[in-house]
């Protein structure tokens, strides 16, 4: 009978110990599309047939308000990784060497992945980098792939999960697919799934932009540019459909279907993903983290391509799945930055965040998807062409409100409750003079935050024509 007490006794301590261990890392697979815009996921448009995709994002928490630090992609990719804007770590276009520069040479910022690293954690990167070799800022191993399918990006991951199965250690897998970038190139099948759909365009469709410095992807009194002008949309394209906008609206609904078929490609890569993550017994430790590095124009307002500050152009989908999420099954309003990434997947990992990061963790909407996390988000785009610092679009974006400001100091005001189209600038309205001051304080406070340079317009002249090639590894694509 004296056995008993003891026994208690042994369970009681096992139990303790067992508290006070530590809890294992999760890992952390993220995959960052290229160019997908917000409203082109099946939960936001049903038109859009994604199931893998909204079934993530159905299980998980679907934040609806992401945005991005910059809607162009090396720029926006370099701000995921080093946790600050483009001003700050030096891309604001195209160009890599800038990023390298504040990160590899100077060390002025720490990216995620070798923070991460030195917390135990092996990382990769396959898939698009624009930033060249991923192993250069922060990554254990990884590589670009140019595979426009992605299929040899996705077989890579599948390489790299099998492998770490059987480490047992704590991983960041970086997934960066071309989908849905242009030439659209889709598998027969997808196409076929959009082969007699009802496309409908969105009420700020238009055959060709407004003239005004919002609306132009060039510097500020330059003619307005596309970059997909000299770009093939997909093979199939009917005649006088091969270019950029303008488009009559039958050639437009024809685009909208590849690029739509490019993405329930994509989706039915991801289902291909989440299946191995359970094949190989990670599913139940791994956090899933999707976006994109930035939005696209599909026709709206005139334009193709993004660089803008419009919705199209700089918010995107975005989900977070997991088994370990506290509360799942919801979706959350809060105003979320790609820069907020970063923090929480430190936030998540118990990883010390540095000082440098200018997002913040989202991890309070993951608790309570009611929660706030920022009362306002800024992005910017301000080196098109390369090197012309401060030329370009700047926004502010709060809970219904939007404030746009160009280089050539045009304002636009929006309120997105009674207009998400923004079609309606009400930039001259007496009436919400109060609200259209404090926007502008909160672009002048963020300004002076990340010590913004604006090149004047000399020095823009002086820059004309530019000469230079791009250093980037894939910069003829944005």
């Amino acid at each position: 009978m004296k056995i008993l007490p003891v026994a208690l006794l042994y369970f009681a301590l096992s139990a303790l110990r067992a508290a006070d261990a530590p809890a294992k890392q999760p890992n952390f697979v993220i995959i960052v599309s290229d160019d997908h815009t917000y409203r082109a996921i099946g939960y936001n448009n049903p038109d859009v047939k994604t199931p893998h995709m909204d079934k993530l994002a159905a299980e998980g928490i679907r934040f609806d308000r992401a945005f991005v630090a910059s809607p162009i992609c090396a720029a926006s990719r370099a701000s995921l990784f080093s946790g600050v804007f483009p001003q700050q770590h030096g891309t604001v276009g195209l160009f890599r060497s800038p990023f390298l520069n504040s990160v590899v040479k100077e060390k002025r910022f720490v990216t995620l992945p070798a923070v991460l690293e030195k917390a135990g954690y092996h990382t990769a990167l396959y898939g698009k980098s624009h930033l060249g070799d991923p192993t250069e800022f922060g990554f254990a191993e990884g590589r670009e792939i140019e595979d426009r399918s992605d299929v040899e990006t996705f077989a890579e991951a599948a390489k790299f999960l099998a492998r770490e199965a059987k480490s047992g250690r704590p991983f960041l897998l970086w997934i960066t697919p071309r989908s849905p970038h242009l030439p659209l190139t889709p598998p027969d099948a997808f196409m076929d799934i959009y082969k007699d759909a009802d496309i409908k365009l969105d009420p700020n469709w238009r055959e060709e932009p407004l003239v005004q410095s919002f609306f132009n992807q060039a510097p500020a009194g330059e003619a307005i540019s596309f970059r997909d002008n000299k770009n093939l949309v997909y093979p199939q394209a009917p005649a006088g459909c091969t270019g950029g906008p303008p488009r009559n609206e039958s050639q437009m609904k024809e685009v909208i279907k590849a690029y739509y078929a490019e993405v329930s490609f994509l989706d039915s890569q991801i289902g291909t993903l989440v299946e191995q993550l359970k094949a190989d017994g990670l599913y139940d430790n791994t956090i899933i983290i999707y976006l994109s590095d930035n939005g696209y124009f599909l026709g709206n307002h005139g334009l193709g391509n993004k660089i803008t500050m419009h919705e199209e152009s700089v918010r995107v989908p975005m989900f977070i799945h997991s088994p370990l999420l506290p509360v799942r099954n919801s979706r959350s309003d809060a105003l979320v930055s790609s820069l907020d990434v970063y923090p929480t997947i430190l936030d998540l990992a118990g990883v010390p965040a540095p000082s440098q990061l200018m997002g913040k963790s989202f991890r309070p909407a993951l608790n309570d998807p009611s929660a706030v996390v920022h009362d306002y988000v800024v992005s910017e785009c301000v080196g098109i062409p390369e090197r012309r610092l401060g030329v370009g679009h700047r926004m502010v974006r709060s809970d219904h409100f939007k404030y746009m400001l160009s280089s050539s100091d045009e304002e636009a005001f929006f309120d997105l409750r009674t207009d998400p189209y923004e079609m309606n600038n009400l930039i001259a309205d007496p009436k919400l003079k109060d609200e259209i001051d404090r926007h502008r304080k909160m672009l002048g406070d963020w300004s002076a935050g990340v010590g913004e340079k604006r090149m004047s317009q000399e020095e823009v002249e002086a820059t004309k024509p530019e000469s230079k090639s791009r250093d980037s590894s894939s910069a003829s694509e944005n």
